[in-house]
Order: C-alpha cells, then sequence, then structure tokens
C-alpha cells in the first residue's frame, strides 16, 4: 500500500496502470469523481506513449436506473432526455431510443431519428429505461464499458463487459478488435479503465489498482480479489483506509462474502489467498 498526496494519485494511478504492460488491469476508485480523474490520467499517459489514436467525440448514455413508478409520473421528465426501449410497443422497436421533446400533462412526447414524434404515457414505464446524454471522446486503442445488454443479429453486448476499439470514424462507428461492429444506435458505454467496487463484481484481470482513502470491507475485499496476479493499494491516508476497511456494514461475515466474491478463496492464518494472490485481512494491511 503507497500513501500519495490527493492531487498526484490521479497520476500515481495511471502510472501503475501502465507498468502492468501486457497484462490486464483496471483501476477500482472509491468515488465517480475519482474515476473522471484517474481515467482522464490514463489515457492522457497512454495517447503520450501511442497507445491511443485521434479522439472522436461522441454522445453516451447513461441510465438514471428510475423505478416503475417515477418512470410513470410524467412530471419527472425533460427534454432531452433518451428513452431505451428494452421492450417494442406500438410505434417504437426493441432497441431503439428516442429523445424527449416535451411534456403535456400525463403524455411524453418523444421524436424519432426519423424526426417523426410520438406519445408515450405511464402504460408504458416497464417497457424503457430513461438515460441521459454525456459527451465522450473515444479513439482507436480505448478500452470502453458496455453498461447495457443487448442480443440481436450481428451484435451482442453484456453489461459490465470491457472491450477494446480497433477503430472509430468520424460518423462515430466503432469497430472492436474482437471483430464486432457496435450499431450507431447502441450508446450504453463509458470508458472501461476505472469503475466503482460495485461494478467490479464479476470481473477477472491480471492486476488490479485500489484508488480510495475509505471503502468498506465487503467492498474493498470484492475489488481486492479481481485481481489474479497483484493488487497495489493507493491512497492519501492509510489510517483512514486501514479504519474503514476494518469496519463491516453486512451481517455476513467477512469470510462467507469474500467466498461468494470468488469461489476458491479461503483464509489462512488472516491471511486472504484468492488463487495464490496475496490480498491481506484489514489489520494487516
Amino acid at each position: 500500500m503507497r500513501e500519495v498526496a490527493w492531487l498526484d494519485r490521479a497520476d500515481a494511478v495511471a502510472q501503475a496502470y501502465g507498468a502492468s504492460q501486457g497484462r490486464s488491469s483496471l483501476a477500482v476508485c472509491a468515488t465517480h469523481e475519482e474515476i473522471e480523474r484517474v481515467t482522464e490520467a490514463i489515457r492522457r499517459r497512454r495517447r503520450t506513449i501511442g497507445a491511443l489514436g485521434e479522439d472522436v467525440q461522441l454522445t453516451r448514455h447513461a441510465s438514471l436506473n428510475w423505478t416503475t413508478a417515477q418512470k410513470g409520473d410524467a412530471r419527472n421528465f425533460r427534454p432531452g432526455q433518451i428513452l431505451g426501449f428494452h421492450r417494442a410497443i406500438k410505434g417504437i422497436a426493441r432497441n431503439e431510443s428516442l429523445e424527449v421533446i416535451r411534456v403535456e400533462g400525463e403524455r411524453i412526447i418523444v421524436r424519432h431519428e426519423s424526426g417523426r414524434e410520438q406519445t408515450v404515457t405511464s402504460r408504458h414505464a416497464k417497457s424503457f429505461d430513461v438515460l441521459e446524454q454525456h459527451p465522450i471522446e473515444v479513439a482507436a486503442g480505448d478500452r470502453l464499458l458496455l453498461t447495457a445488454n443487448r442480443r440481436e443479429r450481428g451484435f451482442r453486448a453484456t453489461n459490465g463487459e470491457i472491450f477494446t476499439v480497433a477503430q472509430v470514424d468520424a460518423a462515430g462507428r466503432m469497430s472492436l478488435e474482437d471483430g464486432r461492429t457496435v450499431p450507431a444506435e447502441y450508446r450504453q458505454f463509458a470508458h472501461g479503465y476505472a469503475v466503482t467496487a460495485h461494478r467490479s463484481q464479476g470481473k477477472s484481470v491480471d492486476a488490479v489498482i485500489i484508488s480510495a482513502d475509505g471503502m468498506q470491507k465487503e467492498l474493498f475485499y470484492v475489488a481486492a480479489s479481481r485481481g489474479r496476479e497483484s493488487v497495489d493499494v493507493i491512497t492519501g491516508d492509510k489510517e483512514r483506509l486501514r479504519d474503514t476497511v476494518a469496519r463491516s456494514t453486512a451481517r455476513t461475515s467477512a469470510s462467507e462474502l469474500a467466498r461468494r466474491a470468488r469461489p476458491g478463496l479461503r483464509e489462512t492464518s488472516g491471511v486472504w489467498r484468492p488463487q495464490g494472490l496475496w490480498c491481506g485481512a484489514p489489520h494487516s494491511l
């Protein structure tokens, strides 16, 4: 574990990420703000060494994670939001995304790419997700995180999957290193260099870099157990991190949670050893 000043931490994480060249890596951060700072630092470093091509400005869609009740109340909607349909309704196909233009009483007026307007009401609430638009720069060589499932002819995607961009043209069409081409209407992705501990679940990489001043014990175990070969912990306050990791907010034991995080993780004399990886217990940090 290394202690690094907050202003220098993003660069330190980027350096650790770059040092694992040739191995799969993932940074795990405690906050979304830090994810943005770390992502920027990693991309800046990768551009310096020629690992990224020229940036293309795209728009990505991020879910607002609204409940059915929230989607059923037209007063919650604002122009510019996107409705992503995972279930077809009359006039709107499955996987189609439409922009909210205005709200008229209980009616939500959305617009198709063709310019045609259509009305959506509360009875359609279970058929779509509410998304907001964010700008994102993407280049050949970038690592991107998929944030929505898609099953259609010619393109299959799994929420949480991380892939490498082979090419992106001026029109925003992306080709992936595995041969897939991302449909123009699929915009549910983000940069895939750094994620939260929650988002890291289910992933397995060679090297994990944890960047945090504080993290719950359960989340720390989940994040650390993602690395097959190494875990690098970078913090601005060792004592605070030790203190927060030593505390549990769950009723289940750390042993039970660790076993759930990765089958085969076992404790030996107070030390967690997932497939040969050293990951110290809280008092050993």
